[in-house]
């Protein structure tokens, strides 16, 4: 009698969700161009979101404008962006994503509304469990606020229209956390944990346009 050994397929990671909800004007009109084999239309394009607060130190209103450069692919693009017009108001679902070709971050989009012009306040949300892959800074701004930074990584599915199949990217993305709330997690959280976040996509100051996670809350996942 002959033993058969059974291989066993090695455990794959878990992948993670990131949900970006965006909802701002065109900065420009789209762009559609094709990629063959098989055939794709591709749009890349840049939407405004705009954010009020108010600030204490002047007691006025204060505004502030973040481009968004994001990338739509798949047989919706013509649909969306033939007639699409700059100034135009442009709700989409997406995720985080890096264009490894550019090297610059994007917004992968997956779904999309165009709903007319005018201008709009904006929508910017983000949600996505990852992994804690730094260790967590916590530092006092001149305002004396505590200011927790460090980064994560987010194992992503991602779907390819071209090749119909869903192929991933891992992406690290810093995360800020402000005030009491990040006093708790740089005391609580550790290195390789998983953390839920709620918060909004947001920019480093420089010409690259590197995102980053303005985060709102950041819960700690229970191991398992």
């Amino acid at each position: 009698m002959t033993d058969k050994t059974r291989s066993v397929p090695e455990p794959q990671e878990s992948k993670q969700q990131c949900h970006v909800i965006l909802a701002g004007n065109l900065v420009a009109k789209p762009e559609i161009r094709y990629r063959a084999n098989p055939v794709v239309p591709i749009a890349e394009f840049v939407i405004a979101t705009n954010h009020s607060w108010f600030d204490k130190k002047s007691n006025s209103f204060k505004d502030w404008t973040s481009y968004h450069q994001c990338h739509f692919e798949g047989q919706n693009v013509e649909q969306h962006f033939l007639f699409a017009d700059k100034g135009q108001l442009i709700m989409l679902h997406g995720a985080l994503a890096t264009s490894k070709s550019q090297s610059k971050d994007v917004i992968q989009v997956e779904s999309l509304s165009v709903l007319g012009k005018g201008v709009h306040n904006g929508v910017n949300q983000l949600i996505c469990n990852a992994t804690v892959d730094s260790e967590i800074k916590l530092v006092k701004t001149e305002n004396n606020v505590s200011l927790a930074e460090f980064t994560v990584t987010i194992n992503e599915p991602g779907f390819s229209e071209a090749n119909h199949h869903f192929k991933g990217q891992k992406i690290q993305r810093l995360v800020h956390l402000w005030g009491k709330t990040a006093e708790y997690f740089a005391k609580k959280a550790q290195l390789h944990q998983q953390v839920l976040i709620e918060g909004s996509v947001s920019y480093v100051g420089n010409n690259k346009k590197q995102q980053f996670i303005e985060a709102k809350k950041v819960i700690i996942c229970p191991t398992k």
